[in-house]
């Protein structure tokens, strides 16, 4: 029964050959394929029940590719399932479901599978998946079935019932940002998607068993399905392709394009370098940086590296993490007056100025808002418990209790509205809605909100309250834009940069990137995967350090990021001002300090200054390829290296292309580069003249400059 349960599982390369061009359907169905769908009752104690396929309470009825099973676990609720060639994707199985609630006290939350048989996966295969900017798990690096008290590798858990190792992933969030994943091998791989132009709510389950050596991906679709409605599963997906990974990412694209449109962005923003995010007060009240210090100190910080954005954080009166959503002009930082001018002055300086407002938080602590409003718009628990966050920063203040934000409330988007206003009234160029990108939807059960009891929240609703903000903002001010922090396709149509944030959308320490090229490691971090797919992508990468080495500003340019840093604290503010290197008691009363090690990579202050600014320079000088043109990741590059650290990616503008060459290793190499159809006319780097057949130094680059062959 266990291989049953692995929903949309997948083939090598060689085993998947023989079934392209159309997958044989008939050969393909498995009645007795797992599928699990969870119920809750509506009333009373509000049960929730799991019913199974490996139950055996139902036999399906077949009729060609459609399987229909009839009262699912005895209750009246049916399920049938279609199996048919894709009309999106020639050659590609579709799969589709249609649930059926004649119940009168139940609601269908979500549905698991159904499948199709299990295929093997090649020993050199290795799973692509949808989180932050990327990951990769090479299947060579799953061990046999865990030991006692040994750990399974990151990040896969061991399924008892499954016999198989695990992973899963909530769509849309920071965790799971696109609605495919692929399976792919040396010669090819396999695609699964689901194509919901709904962008909805779903889990995606990847299953890994050694022995048999079974890779699977299946989709868990949540729904509030309720009594006397249908709900019709959006279908998935299942295509063999042949050659590299960017055919799957190329076919999901090619779906996505006509059912979202891409937000067109301001000129400034597709030209900047990325931010200087510094918090001016913290969470504790203490002043970090006051206003009159904005367009000066603040501004030429961001000068001298080459930044070309202001990002400001704790700017109201209650400090960072305090009092939201009051961000009244604080009197200690020196009141509105102040705020406007260091806002006017970093624009004299040509930088732009973005504000910070959080996207779900409300104090429960401190403010007339909560006990007037704020309690009554917050995210309601089934058990009729608000939903809350904690965010405790100081040892010596008290932890901050926050209310979630309801994001079907038409009362908090009115308040994002004024927020909004507010922030463009003061001179600022854009707002950043904290942590509507991170956090994945959920259940809210207030019957106070204008919305079904329970209904899903932290969907479509955030990214449809941001669209609302952007759309009247635009017109109001062309250039102003709407910012998120976390990175999810769906909200590519709203969001002018994403402040990237979440574990595969920051910076990794560099050991840990490198298992990429060594093979070593159970989980490979592999930042093209988003950015080839949406190429329009504009994004820093999450950097909480007053500095940046070269191994992380030579990260943002090999795969056409924004950079970041951060300016958070007090002994922050002294490195950036006058290059003191801070050590752990600097941070005596903060509970999470910046990673000092970091800064020992950065080295000495001035030459780390001196590099940073030669990079971003370099990026804006050939901004036409690495910052507006078509990232292209390695998709027919050509490498040579003499060493297996060096990565190279492809940049196509009109009438040209660039390949950034990256030499990861601390180590001089030599490397050829070729790119069909084109050829060399030119090599460049940002902090040295380069000649053909040049080594590249030690965690260095070279961008080589191409053209059409005629």
């Amino acid at each position: 029964m266990r291989s049953r349960i692995n929903c949309f599982l997948l083939a090598a390369v060689v085993s998947l050959a023989a079934a392209c061009s159309a997958l044989p359907l008939k050969d393909q169905i498995d009645p007795d394929a797992e599928w699990v769908l969870v119920i809750e009752q509506m009333s009373g104690t509000c049960e929730r029940l799991t019913i199974r396929n490996s139950d055996a309470t139902v036999v399906p009825e077949k009729k060609g590719n459609t399987l229909t099973y009839k009262g699912v676990g005895g209750k009246n609720i049916d399920l049938t399932v279609c199996y048919s060639a894709s009309k999106e994707v020639k050659g590609a199985l579709e799969v589709t479901s249609r649930i059926v609630n004649n119940e009168e006290d139940w609601f269908v939350l979500s549905l698991e599978g159904p499948a199709v048989k299990p295929f093997p996966a090649g020993e050199d295969d290795a799973v692509l998946l949808p989180v932050g900017t990327g990951w990769r798990l090479p299947l060579k690096a799953v061990p046999a079935a865990p030991r006692k008290k040994e750990k399974a590798p990151k990040p896969w858990t061991w399924d008892k019932e499954e016999k198989a190792f695990s992973y899963t992933m909530r769509y849309p969030s920071r965790g799971c940002n696109m609605q495919w994943c692929a399976l792919q091998g040396k010669e090819g791989g396999v695609y699964v998607g689901s194509h919901d132009p709904g962008f909805t709510w779903k889990e995606i389950v990847t299953t890994y068993d050694p022995e048999t050596r079974e890779a699977g991906i299946r989709f868990r679709q949540f729904m509030t399905c309720f009594p006397g409605e249908s709900f019709d599963v959006p279908p998935t997906v299942i295509y063999p392709y042949k050659g590299s990974w960017h055919a799957a990412a190329d076919i999901y694209r090619a779906w996505f394009l006509p059912n979202r449109k891409i937000l067109e962005k301001p000129e400034w923003t597709r030209r900047n370098t990325g931010w200087l995010l510094a918090i001016l007060k913290q969470q504790n009240d203490e002043v970090i940086v006051p206003y009159e210090d904005i367009g000066t100190f603040l501004a030429d910080a961001a000068e001298d590296r080459g930044i070309d954005v202001l990002g400001l954080f704790g700017r109201g009166i209650g400090g960072h993490d305090r009092f939201y959503p009051d961000y009244s002009p604080d009197p200690k930082l020196g009141g509105e007056k102040a705020l406007r001018e260091g806002i006017a002055k970093a624009h004299e300086k040509g930088k732009r100025v973005i504000l910070y407002t959080n996207g779900q938080l409300l104090d429960q602590d401190g403010t007339q808002f909560w006990p007037d409003t704020g309690k009554f718009i917050t995210v309601v628990r089934k058990d009729g418990t608000l939903d809350y966050q904690k965010w405790h920063k100081y040892s010596d203040a008290p932890a901050r209790i926050h209310g979630m934000a309801c994001q079907r409330s038409e009362v908090w988007r009115d308040i994002m509205l004024r927020l909004a206003r507010q922030a463009a009234s003061l001179g600022a160029d854009g707002l950043l809605y904290d942590q509507l990108g991170t956090k994945g939807p959920y259940l809210c059960y207030s019957p106070d909100h204008g919305h079904t009891v329970p209904a899903i929240v932290y969907e479509n609703d955030r990214n449809d309250n941001m669209a609302y903000v952007q759309e009247i903002m635009a017109r109001e001010n062309p250039d102003f834009i709407v910012m998120t922090e976390g990175l999810v396709d769906a909200e590519m149509n709203t969001i002018g940069m994403f402040h990237g944030c979440g574990e595969a959308a920051g910076i990794r320490p560099l050991k840990a990137f490198r298992k990429r090229f060594t093979g070593d490691g159970s989980l490979e971090y592999y930042p093209e995967l988003f950015h080839y797919t949406f190429p329009e992508l504009i994004t820093t990468i999450r950097h909480p350090n007053p500095s940046n080495s070269r191994y992380v500003l030579n990260y943002q340019l090999a795969f056409g990021f924004r950079n970041e840093m951060e300016l958070r604290y007090a002994a922050d503010r002294k490195y950036v001002e006058n290059g003191t290197v801070p050590v752990r008691e600097d941070y005596g009363n903060v509970l999470g300090p910046p990673n000092l090690d970091l800064l020992t990579e950065a080295g000495d202050p001035a030459e780390a200054v001196r590099y940073y600014k030669q990079a971003l320079t370099f990026q804006k000088e050939h901004g036409d390829l690495l910052m507006e043109g078509r990232f292209l990741s390695n998709r027919d590059v050509k490498l040579e290296a003499s060493s297996p650290c060096v990565l190279a990616s492809a940049f196509a503008a009109e009438g040209k292309l660039g390949v950034l060459v990256w030499n990861v290793s601390d180590e001089p190499v030599t490397f050829k580069v070729s790119v069909p159809g084109y050829r060399a006319t030119g090599l460049c780097a940002p902090d040295r003249e380069v000649a053909e057949g040049d080594a590249i130094p030690a965690q260095s680059v070279v961008l080589v400059l191409m053209e059409p062959v005629k």
